[in-house]
């Protein structure tokens, strides 16, 4: 089942945010979304279901949804270590979803909800418009002022957990992990843990969840999907875990078209993913790998540039504010470099001049990034 990088033609001629709106002539390098073909079974299993109009309404209450469910619980004993129980599984559209109905079913208006900061930015505007105040604590602070601000939250009520971290790629050890957990007790908040890039996770690094966290898992929700390790994230299939029967009928209390959504390719894409599709996925984690190294044996010749390697994800993040960009860097590099990077300022106020670099692509298009990059740093007076 061989990695099978799609051309540029190719990549413009799909219906994918991030070339879709790419001008012509730049690099897209900002959207989360990877630059190969999905995996040769995945694409049988969808020609199969269009052969047979095989669109209708999925089963929720049997069928593939309940296999689905199954098939997440066995993946997780084996891969992560916990195992999640079969009848306190939900199927979503999307994490992003299940977490805006946390918010809804855990938390009131005016209640904190614990970030980490820079933040995936559909977290912080699915916490803002729904009238809760998020709590940010700089990712892998364990000690100090962050610390201090969230242990004296009056209305802390959920903690939401994006683990492996996105867009930095940090993954959170088993202190970092025990420490919220003591909060979470503490307070007796909701812990909301994203778990979608936990099969990304480097060789030098150990991925765990929360959720193996005993005093904890009771009072845990982790939300998972294969969209972004399977490169599928437009079939719309999240599946996520709920640590109690109480947590699981406070969230099913919600109207169900507000909590739903999956549609039956999403789901069937999704199981053949996760049964069967492993060796694909090894192969993108041998390139990702190889493109992480080249990155950062690129970036340590630019003394300005502040890189730190992510220990996870397929996702950079830098900042380039000592550079000659400046604060300005996401929209110098457009002009001057043709390359597209997600500027820092969505991920969170005063992260002017940091930007989220995507390196889920081949090598030589990586290789065109990287000039590009270089040749715009130099032309402007940046220290090589």
């Amino acid at each position: 089942m061989p990695l099978i990088a799609l051309s540029d033609d190719e990549l413009r001629a799909g219906c994918g945010l991030k070339w879709g709106r790419a001008p012509a002539g730049v690099i897209p390098a900002d959207v989360a979304e990877l630059d190969f073909a999905v995996a040769p079974r995945i694409r049988a299993v969808l020609s199969a279901a269009v052969e047979r109009s095989g669109f209708g309404y999925p089963d929720y209450t049997g069928g593939a949804p309940v296999r689905l469910a199954e098939v997440f619980a066995g993946r997780t004993l084996r891969l992560a270590g916990w195992a999640p129980d079969p009848g306190r599984v939900e199927v979503c559209a999307q994490v992003a979803q299940a977490l805006c109905c946390a918010v809804l079913a855990f938390t009131r208006p005016g209640d904190e909800v614990l970030v980490h900061s820079p933040t995936y930015p559909p977290f912080l505007e699915a916490i803002r418009s729904l009238g809760r105040r998020p709590l940010l604590l700089p990712v892998g602070e364990v000690a100090g002022e962050g610390w201090a601000e969230v242990e004296s939250a009056a209305r802390l009520r959920l903690i939401v957990l994006c683990q492996p971290h996105n867009p930095t790629g940090h993954v959170f050890d088993r202190v970092a992990l025990e420490r919220l957990a003591g909060l979470a007790v503490r307070r007796d908040a909701v812990v909301f843990a994203d778990e979608i890039h936990a099969e990304i996770v480097y060789p030098d690094s150990e991925f765990l969840s929360i959720a193996s966290v005993r005093n904890v898992a009771e009072r845990t929700i982790v939300f998972t999907s294969a969209a972004k390790s399977f490169n599928i994230a437009g079939l719309r299939c999240a599946v996520g875990h709920f640590g109690s029967d109480d947590l699981h009928a406070r969230f099913r209390m919600l109207p169900w078209h507000l909590r739903s959504g999956a549609g039956a390719l999403g789901i069937a894409a999704t199981i053949t993913a996760w049964e069967a599709c492993d060796d694909w996925l090894d192969q993108l984690r041998e390139q990702l790998a190889k493109n992480r190294t080249r990155l950062t044996e690129f970036m340590a010749h630019f003394t300005q540039v502040r890189y730190t390697q992510p220990a996870a994800t397929y996702l950079s993040w830098m900042d380039l504010g000592a550079t000659p960009f400046g604060s300005d860097a996401h929209h110098l590099l457009a002009k001057a470099a043709k390359i597209s990077l997600q500027p820092g300022s969505v991920f969170g106020a005063s992260l002017e001049g940091f930007v989220r670099f995507n390196f889920g692509t081949s090598e030589a298009r990586l290789d065109s990034l990287l000039e590009r990059f270089g040749r715009a740093l130099e032309a402007c007076g940046g220290k090589g």
